[in-house]
């Protein structure tokens, strides 16, 4: 099973781990904001803010969800 946050919302899906980040947010999510570019991390229109919390520190980066596994997002959970 596969957990993370998304806009403030706990998502629990056994989805495959190896579809793209931006395959589950726009397909099973139905948040078409994301949008697919180019599917090789050069257009940059399907970046995502991650938000992690490290030794009691939040900290943000983006990643390009045409290329991220949904499987790395459980591990920002």
């Amino acid at each position: 099973m596969i957990q993370f946050i998304l806009n403030s919302k706990i998502i629990k899906t056994d989805e495959n781990s190896g579809i793209t980040l931006i395959d589950f947010i726009r397909d099973n999510q139905h948040l078409k904001g994301t949008k697919i570019g180019c599917r090789e991390e050069d257009f940059g229109a399907c970046k995502v803010l991650i938000r992690a919390l490290n030794n009691n520190t939040v900290s943000y980066q983006n990643i390009t969800s045409c290329i991220s596994p949904l499987g790395n997002a459980h591990l920002l959970f």
